[in-house]
């Protein structure tokens, strides 16, 4: 698989969307709500998007739950993940909603969803009630069973947003945040460092963040972070995805084609470069085509269709208790 990961505009892939496809450059494809109309279409348009490729690629999407869940009609509404540590079975929902969030998304034949988030920070705008908890054992406590349930789905884990992104007030979609701390290994790295220790996660994510205590990049294009810490000092040896470089959070880094070669450089090995064609076009032409062999360990290892997973007991029981949850915390 090549390093960048694209999106397309609507319910069907066009005829530009097929040749880009195609591009041994693009290695992922990341869908959005505007992707999705209903289960059929959804399945139709994945479908369509293995075929055009003409090669194993993977297809992913930012589904957590609570604000952040692209799909939602017909699929099962899932809390927030704070909900869970306010509920008295908590851990046995965080597990089941890991399990039936990714269980829906293989259905429709999508490999991973970009979660869990592991950040600490209900008070930063970007994050808020995405956060497990507001201090290191709960977080580490609920994300490690929301990630077991994701792994029993046959899909994989990403951790993000590394370091940490919690203790900013900005939001890196709308302009590049600072953290000026000089304790982020102590509180926000750690419980990165418990999840890498614990073996359970198999991609990371950084941040569009820059802390200015430690590197003058943000850390999505920071081999201080990247290559430094995350690999050396706490061996993390699974894939690293940039976050959207099309993010006013990333645009410090230069242009397109610049900051999708800094991420690359700095220890990314994926690139996503998401909502903007001419910037995508751009990448394409200038990156080196190059191959991601860990790529390859991401892609879903279960295959079902939707009608089976519906009549499924286990879905049927899954899908019972996560809907009282989630209305439980709506009320």
């Amino acid at each position: 698989m090549g390093p960048l990961w694209l999106d397309v505009e609507g319910y069907e892939i066009d005829a530009e969307e097929r040749e880009l496809l195609q591009h041994p450059t693009v290695g992922g494809l990341i869908l959005f709500a505007r992707n999705y109309h209903d289960p059929k279409q959804l399945a139709a348009l994945t479908a369509s998007i293995r075929k055009a490729a003409g090669r194993p690629i993977l297809i992913g999407v930012d589904q957590e739950g609570g604000r952040v869940q692209r799909f939602r009609d017909e699929f099962t509404l899932i809390p927030p993940a704070q909900a869970y540590a306010e509920m008295d079975n908590g851990l046995e929902l965080a597990k089941t909603a890991g399990w039936l969030l990714c269980s829906e998304l293989v259905a429709h034949d999508i490999d991973l969803t970009f979660a869990p988030v592991l950040d600490n920070g209900f008070d930063c705008k970007a994050i808020g009630n995405r956060a497990f908890g507001d201090d290191i054992k709960t977080i580490v406590k609920y994300s490690t069973a929301f990630m077991q349930g994701m792994k029993s789905a046959g899909t994989s884990t990403t951790g993000k947003h590394f370091p940490g992104h919690g203790g900013v007030i900005a939001d890196s979609h709308l302009e590049t945040p600072y953290d000026n701390r000089d304790n982020i290994f102590e509180l926000d790295m750690a419980i990165f460092k418990a999840q890498i220790e614990a073996g359970i996660l198999d991609a990371m994510m950084p941040a569009h963040v820059i802390y200015p205590e430690y590197d003058s990049s943000p850390a999505s294009g920071s081999s201080y972070w990247l290559k430094e810490v995350l690999r050396k000092q706490l061996n993390f040896n699974g894939l690293v995805f940039s976050d959207d470089l099309s993010m006013e959070g990333a645009t410090i880094m230069g242009g397109p084609a610049e900051r999708s070669q800094q991420a690359l450089d700095a220890g990314c090995d994926m690139v996503l470069m998401c909502n903007n064609r001419q910037s995508a076009v751009e990448v394409l032409d200038n990156l080196d085509i190059q191959t991601v062999e860990k790529a390859n360990a991401l892609l879903k290892t279960k295959h079902f269709d939707r009608a089976t997973l519906l009549n499924s007991k286990e879905w049927k029981a899954a899908n019972e208790s996560i809907t009282r949850a989630y209305d439980r915390w709506k009320s």
